[in-house]
Parts: C-alpha cells; structure tokens; sequence
C-alpha cells in the first residue's frame, strides 16, 4: 500500500487553519485514508510486483495479462518554516501475450514552502507520463496496488484525467505558484498561478494537446475558530496545438472569468465540510463554433476522518481543457472514496467517481440544429490487503471503466480527438506482493 502523506500544501493547510486564513476548497480525493503522518525528514520507499489483467480495454472480448513491476518514493522535510515534500509513482508493465506492447508509468510532484511572519510561498510541480488515461491511485494505473493511499491529487486531478480516451502514451505538466499575505489576525490576501500542459507522443495519435494558463486573487477571512470564508476571482485560458477544424473552422482558444464565494467549516475533530460557488463567464476567439455563456461553477467536499476509518465525498462543476478528447469541456463531477483498517493485518479501501462532460463546440449534426458532443464516465475500485509481517503485504484489487457519449463514435462531423475516446465497459483484476521497509503501519510506506 502506497504512503498516505500529505505534501507540504498539506502543511501549509494546517498553518492557515491555524493562523485563521481561509483554506483552499477541498479536493477531490482519488484514494482512501487522508492520514498525515511524521514529518520524519526520512525517504520512504515501496516495491511492488502484481500480476494485471484487463478485459474489455482492447476490445469487447479481448483479454490481456501483464505484468507489472513498480516502486514509490516519498520524502517529507522536517522544517516547519521551509517545507519541502516529494512524491513518486511510476513503474513499467511487461506483456505476458503476442502482440502486446512494452509500457511504463511515471508520477512526480515536488512541493517547496516558504513560510515567514506574515507571508506564505508555495512553489510545486507535478509531472506524469501515462499509457492510458488516469482513473484511481496514486500512479492512476488499476491493478497496480495503490488504490486507497493518498489525499493527495493523483493523475486522475490533471489535465489527463475525466474523459477516458485510448490515444496511446500522454504527458502533463503542470506548475503552480502561491503567495499569501496576513493584513490581520483574521484577514488575508492571497494570489495563485498556474501553467499545465498535456500532449499525445504517439506518432499518429489522435488527442487534442492543450494548454491551460490560471490566475487567482482571493481575500480571506476567518469567521471563528472553526469556520472561514473567502472570496476570489479568476482567469483562465485554453488553447490547443495542431490543425484542428471544426466545422470548417479553426479551433478558437477559449478563456473564462469567475468569481467565487468558498465556505469552511470544521465541525468536529473528525468530521468537515467546504463549499464554492460563483458564476464562469465563457468566451472564445470565435464565437461562431464556441458561443459565449454564463454558467455557475461549483466545488464541494466533506471528509470524515475517525479512529480506523476514512470517508470523503466531493462535487465539481466547471470548464476544463477538455482532457484530450473535447476541445473545452463544461463537467459535473463527483469522486466519493472510502478506506478502513481492520485490526493489525487488514486494509479495505473503496473509490468511486462519475463525470458528466459536455463539449463546448457546436457541432452541426447532419440537416439538424448544432448540438454538443457530451460523454458519460463511470469508475470504481476496491482493495483488499493483508500483511505477511512487518515489511511484507499482499493485494487483490478490481476497478471497472465504463463510457458512453451521446453520438456514435466514428459519426459524421466527429472530431478525430473525440473518436479515441474509450466507448463501453472494461474491468481490470490485480493481484501483487509488496515491500515496505520502512513502513510503520499497514498501508504507508
């Protein structure tokens, strides 16, 4: 089981709460037990083998096997007032059968603080080399045992993620920088950036490679010793790479403008809530295939956390890049996960997530009126480990895929970035042995 550790936004989330700053709306978490554990300034690390199978991903009745060899790496630094923390997933998955391909998978994010009197500097970024689309753990890759390990955002949090799509090897990269400044006991100002990229390496790969560029402005306030509020307004813009035509044009950059009133609230030692809502503004450099609209944006969460078990739910609606496969997207999403220990040699986690993804591109079906191409995606996964002794574990898991869209793919007036897109249901079973040396519990490393 992979580390359930916080990187030093974590920290910084703490420090806020206790300086009454307003913290960040929650995030959607892919995995099971948001458990923060020692700053120990120690380099944690796994090794797992599993055996996967997967049925369906290839082909309605197509079964694969490979095999699958992984590690991860964590480091969290002991400052309090220069925090620095480090998180890697990756591997490589061997074919067991004729035909399959040699594939591997890559996951690093570092994170770098700064904290001074009345000032708060956050620096991070987040790096993932991917075969497939992310949907749970740590690495975004079923089967490979580390569903269930961590609060922070996965793959599955990054440009790639949302709509699945089958447009081979992919890369993102996304970079984000912080600064908050105390005016007060209660109130503070604080500013975010942000810059990521996604792009499709395979030589005739059919996804759309974008490229998102973020600013926010926000004041907070802390209303009383458990409740805090904020209110920010932000900027982004969408462009992408390539010739892409749609309906005779050019593929319009798209940008959006928001402003958003949050609410936190601790209700308890074990139990918390957090809301944002506001009205997005959207507009593109051509109105005629992307038009402009008002909608609302929302994101929402509630985490429970209490003795052996761990519960978190969350919602977001807003526009997204479109993950490759829609050239701008409005999604409705919602993540649910759940993770809990049974006694000392038992480990049981459970995710769960469903999007509903809406072009933003009028696409003009045949004589009919223009319509949008939408897609809806279903996931879950469960785990089960055991431990073997101090070091040793073993894993069973299963995770299942299913996507539909409102137009057959391979239709008339389909973009080809929307045609790689996953259609039907596929499973995938796994089964692994892992070695944690330095682990002091079951499921961290």
């Amino acid at each position: 089981m992979k580390i359930r550790i916080a990187l030093s936004a974590v920290l910084l989330l703490l420090t806020s709460m206790a300086e009454g700053q307003a913290v960040p709306t929650a995030v959607r978490s892919v995995g099971g037990s948001p458990i923060v554990p020692n700053l120990d300034g120690v380099v944690h690390y796994a090794l797992t083998g599993s055996e996967v199978i997967q049925v369906g991903y290839y082909g309605s009745s197509q079964v694969t096997k490979s095999t699958a060899l992984s590690g991860d790496v964590a480091y969290t630094a002991t400052s309090t007032t220069r925090p620095f923390s480090m998180t890697f997933a990756g591997g490589v998955i061997l074919p067991n059968q004729q035909g399959q391909d040699f594939s591997s998978f890559w996951n690093l994010t570092a994170s770098q603080g700064y904290i001074a009197r009345h000032w708060i500097f956050n620096l991070s970024d987040t790096f993932s080399f991917l075969p497939q689309s992310p949907t749970t753990g740590l690495s975004g890759i079923p089967g490979v045992g580390d569903l269930g390990s961590t609060p922070v955002p996965g793959p599955v949090e990054g440009p790639a993620g949302g709509i699945l799509s089958a447009a081979g090897n992919r890369y993102t990269n996304s970079l984000t920088g912080s600064v908050e400044r105390q005016i007060s006991h209660a109130t503070s100002i604080s500013g975010t950036g942000s810059w990521s990229v996604l792009n499709f390496l395979d030589k005739n790969a059919s996804g759309l490679d974008s490229t998102q560029i973020s600013g926010m402005v926000a004041i907070n306030q802390r209303l009383d010793s458990r409740s805090s509020a904020s209110l920010d307004a932000v900027y982004s813009t969408f462009s992408y790479s390539g010739k892409v035509f749609i309906n005779g044009f050019a593929q319009p950059d798209i940008e959006t403008r928001g402003l958003n009133l949050s609410y936190q609230r601790l209700l308890s030692k074990s139990l918390s809530v957090s809301v944002s809502a506001g009205p997005q503004w959207v507009s593109s450099s051509n109105s005629t295939v992307i038009p402009s609209n008002l909608n609302v944006a929302v994101s929402g969460g509630v985490t429970y956390s209490r003795g052996l078990t761990n519960v978190s739910v969350g919602y977001s609606r807003g526009v997204s890049a479109g993950s490759g496969v829609l050239s701008g997207a409005l999604s409705d999403s919602v993540y649910g996960s759940l993770g809990h220990t049974y006694g000392r040699k038992w480990v049981a986690s459970l995710t769960t997530g469903y999007s509903h993804s809406s072009g933003l591109t009028q696409l003009a079906a045949g004589n009919s009126l223009p319509v949008n191409l939408t897609f809806d995606t279903v996931f879950g996964g469960a785990q089960v480990r055991r431990g073997f002794g101090p070091h040793y574990s073993g894993y069973v898991s299963y995770t299942v895929q299913n996507q539909s869209s409102n137009f057959p793919l391979g239709a008339q007036n389909i973009p080809l970035a929307a045609q790689s897109a996953l259609n039907g249901t596929n499973h995938t079973i796994g089964i692994g042995v892992t070695f944690t040396p330095r682990s002091t519990r079951l499921g961290q490393f």
